[in-house]
């Protein structure tokens, strides 16, 4: 099989197949740096390595499913597990959630880390083979059924083009995909058109990394606090990755740009939540420049809607889904797709159909989508069907129950239709 894309979604899907197939191969178009260099350099091809990354409780349980024993790899590093609740400080709009022991665990890294912990465990796996410096240029399919065979490829030194044959292709090159174009091409004719749904949250970021001695670090390992009419819509978020390295990142809604220097990354964070990542801050030392990306969306490529989807072919991750990066959903998306995935292909075989698959990931990738964006698929607002209705958030602050509760739904343990079994 053939996996397009090696970034986190394409290495979670080798995990998921390597024991699945005589030979898994990734084709990424980059380079990546030795799985020993942790720096905080952005890896060419990838913005997003750029920022700190979170692992919701419910990625943390399919990476474990993927890979026993990933979690003590990146706690070697200083970024073991934490609690959602106990170990964390979230304001909420409505005010601040009571700290207490939840259960729900989460993790913090950087994207060097989580890829160096991805890469060393396929090393292991001698079904697995990555070609890199490879750009994937189009598919191969039967003229006839439209099934995908395999795909082209061109090398960055490459004078023509390789093709490149398998039983199975697996598109995870993230939120640029081209699989929408490709899919265009194979389907002409077929009376078939790929939906796409574009929902702009029109927020900003900037992100900076910082080291705080551990002896001046304070007793959270994430702070996040959601903007409210008071603080002009701006927001920020703190947390503890490995190697006393700490992420920060400054949001705020579409208007002029975010901080670019030093006291002016310093002066955002003013009256925002109750000081704490002032004070923080007060003892944290600079690690990188400051990143600052442009206005983010929700998309969401409806390949489950197509009557006519080809065979041999799947996509997963941000290829398929893309929501607001605040909501820290991105690797809990790509962990839940490749277990699915792996386990629609033990549960089927042969008779493994890839557009029941999409539909599938489809119906996984629903709840995130409503959390990210307060609508269905389709765009249309989810009116008196929010994912949280507004009165768990007016009561969570002042009853730990319903805090947990809430959490557990922003980190996909529970529907958010049961949250009607805890009153508020």
């Amino acid at each position: 099989m053939l996996i397009i894309g090696g970034g986190v979604a394409g290495l979670l899907a080798a995990h998921a197949l390597a024991d699945r197939f005589e030979r898994v191969t990734i084709v990424e178009r980059d380079h990546y740096r030795n799985p020993n260099d942790l720096a905080l350099v952005p890896r060419r091809g990838v913005p997003q390595s750029r920022c700190v990354h979170l692992l919701m409780a419910a990625g943390a349980a399919a990476f474990e499913e993927l890979i026993p024993g990933w979690s003590e790899q990146v706690g070697a590093h200083g970024a073991g597990p934490f609690d959602a609740s106990a170990d964390s400080l979230l304001h909420l709009s409505t005010g601040r959630l009571p700290r207490s022991k939840s259960g729900i665990t989460a993790y913090v890294c950087s994207r060097a880390l989580m890829e160096s912990v991805l890469r060393r465990s396929l090393a292991k796996k001698t079904t697995v083979q990555v070609r890199e410096g490879q750009k994937v240029v189009g598919l191969l399919a039967h003229a006839v059924d439209r099934r995908v065979t395999g795909i082209r490829t061109i090398g960055r030194q490459a004078v023509g083009e390789v093709e490149l044959l398998a039983d199975l292709i697996v598109d995870a090159s993230g939120a640029g995909s081209t699989l929408p174009r490709w899919i265009g091409g194979l389907l002409k004719g077929s009376g078939s058109r790929l939906e796409t749904t574009v929902i702009n949250c029109r927020m900003q970021y900037a992100s900076r990394w910082f080291t705080i001695d551990p002896d001046d670090a304070p007793d959270w390992r994430y702070l996040s606090v959601a903007p409210t009419e008071a603080s002009g819509g701006r927001a920020a978020m703190m947390l503890r990755a490995e190697n006393d390295r700490w992420g920060v990142v400054l949001l705020s809604s579409a208007g002029p740009p975010l901080p670019a220097e030093d006291d002016t990354f310093l002066k955002f964070t003013s009256n925002l939540g109750e000081g704490e990542l002032r004070a923080a801050l007060a003892f944290a030392r600079p690690l990188s420049p400051i990143h600052r990306y442009a206005p983010t969306s929700n998309r969401m490529t409806h390949f489950h809607l197509l009557p006519a989807w080809p065979e041999g072919l799947v996509a997963i991750g941000d290829a398929v889904c893309t929501v607001d990066p605040y909501f820290g959903l991105g690797m809990t998306l790509s962990a839940r797709g490749a277990a699915l995935l792996r386990n629609c292909l033990d549960q089927q075989g042969d008779a493994f159909s890839a557009s029941d698959f999409q539909n599938k990931l489809a119906g996984l990738n629903l709840a995130p989508w409503r959390l990210a964006t307060g609508r269905d698929y389709d765009g249309q607002s989810l009116s008196g069907r929010a994912p949280l209705p507004s009165s768990f958030y007016d009561k969570a602050p002042a009853h730990s129950e319903i805090a947990h509760a809430v959490l557990a739904v922003q980190h996909l343990l529970r529907p958010a239709e049961t949250l009607k079994e805890v009153a508020p």
